[in-house]
């Protein structure tokens, strides 16, 4: 068993695991001080503003590109040689910027004959509506690492793009405010595009050399990509929603500001699946023919991730007032029972929901995922609006729990079903 395991340990530090962590660790923390920067050099009504406006964002950015981000990690991750991987990153360059194109002046024209329900949240969608012309160039980039296994560069390129706007965020945020904060945005990500491009140098020939797939793979890859993408928006409207009919129905940047206060914890620490599923989804996607393996290491990751998100579950939910209070403020007490039922639902989520659901999708059955999906979602809407409408906050986090336990016994149940 020593000798197992350590050949375990051994293999993730050659492979590059533990940079890939780290590097999301480092992320993640980035990020949460980015959140909690905003919280403290703004005031509680404009925060809340950014966020409603950043969620409509969101919206909009669930068919970035028309999904050629995760089709272009599982066909590149299973490419035979460089060409080929060459082919799909060119074809999903291609595809992607021109729809995001045309997707951001979709947002821009939205701004102008739509006004959104939280007061001011409008013009800084506005001001945001350009983002999808840079971010399809850096998600691109940052997954044709990924699978080309050059995890200490994704890595990089992934904390550089943090780093860089919580300078922004600190530097801009405290002098210019939201505007400064939104030119901080596109600086991080303008910073980490040219980081990724100097990282693919030595591909620069090949690449201009490259022929894009014949139909038939183009066809396959874009089919993969839309069912990905669909599949993607639907499971991804679960922290869409609720934010978004908390500002329908309530109406009150305030509320809106202290729910999305409420989420940042649980959800930020879904980089913990996160970060082993992007170290092991090339795996997975190797072996997609190869039940054994696939059953044994996924059986093992679910059995190691369920102990340590017990840990962490329990820690959120015990210290839940002294958190709240130490990291954001008094001001966001409001915020403590909605955090408490996340806080089980991150339990739920990175122990059951997204290690199955990416797994299911390394083997090609995107399928699965879709149709889950789309009872998951319908059932979010409707959970939604009868507890949002009856429990306000506290409404909204009880669906997004119900949703993930939904979500996760279909995913598991065809996964455990189909590995036998």
């Amino acid at each position: 068993m020593r000798i197992k395991e350590n050949k375990d340990i051994l293999f993730l530090v050659r492979n590059g695991f533990f940079h890939i962590f780290s590097a999301n660790v480092i992320n993640k923390i980035i990020q949460f001080g980015i959140s909690v920067v905003i919280v403290r050099v703004i005031t509680k009504e404009a925060f809340g503003m950014w966020s409603y406006a950043n969620n409509i964002l969101h919206f909009f950015l669930l068919i970035e590109g028309l999904g050629v981000v995760p089709g272009l990690l599982q066909f590149a991750s299973a490419a035979k040689d460089k060409e080929e991987k060459l082919s799909y990153l060119k074809y999903a360059l291609l595809v992607g910027s021109l729809f995001n194109t045309i997707l951001a002046i979709a947002i821009f024209l939205f701004t102008i004959f739509f006004e959104l329900p939280i007061r001011g949240s409008t013009e800084i969608l506005r001001y945001l509506s350009f983002l999808p012309l840079i971010t399809i160039l850096f998600n691109t980039l940052q997954v044709f690492l990924r699978s080309d296994l050059r995890n200490k560069q994704f890595s990089l390129v992934t904390v550089i793009n943090t780093l860089a706007f919580f300078f922004g965020v600190l530097i801009g945020g405290y002098f210019f405010e939201i505007a400064g904060i939104i030119w901080g945005r596109y600086l991080s990500y303008f910073i980490s595009c040219f980081i990724a491009a100097w990282f693919v140098k030595d591909y620069y020939e090949s690449f201009l050399k490259a022929k894009l797939p014949s139909s038939s793979n183009r066809q396959e890859f874009l089919k993969f990509s839309i069912v990905s993408m669909l599949t993607n928006s639907i499971s991804s409207i679960l922290y869409l929603l609720d934010t978004f009919l908390i500002g329908i129905f309530i109406q009150s940047e305030t509320v809106v500001a202290s729910y999305k206060t409420a989420t940042l914890i649980p959800f930020a620490l879904n980089f913990i699946p996160a970060s082993v599923m992007t170290f092991a989804y090339p795996y997975f996607a190797k072996n997609k023919d190869n039940k054994e393996v696939v059953k044994k290491y996924f059986l093992k990751m679910q059995r190691y991730l369920f102990l340590l998100n017990l840990v962490i579950s329990v820690l959120l939910i015990t210290f839940a007032p002294f958190i709240i209070k130490v990291v954001f403020g008094e001001e966001y007490l409001d915020s403590l029972m909605p955090f408490r039922i996340l806080s089980l639902g991150y339990l739920i989520a990175a122990t059951f929901r997204i290690p199955a659901g990416n797994v299911i999708a390394s083997l090609r059955k995107v399928k699965v995922n879709f149709y889950n999906s789309i009872v998951s979602g319908s059932a979010n809407v409707v959970l939604d609006i009868i507890l949002i409408k009856r429990y306000g906050s506290n409404g909204a986090a009880i669906a997004t729990v119900l949703i993930f336990i939904i979500s996760s016994i279909i995913s598991n149940i065809y996964l455990r079903k189909y590995l036998k």
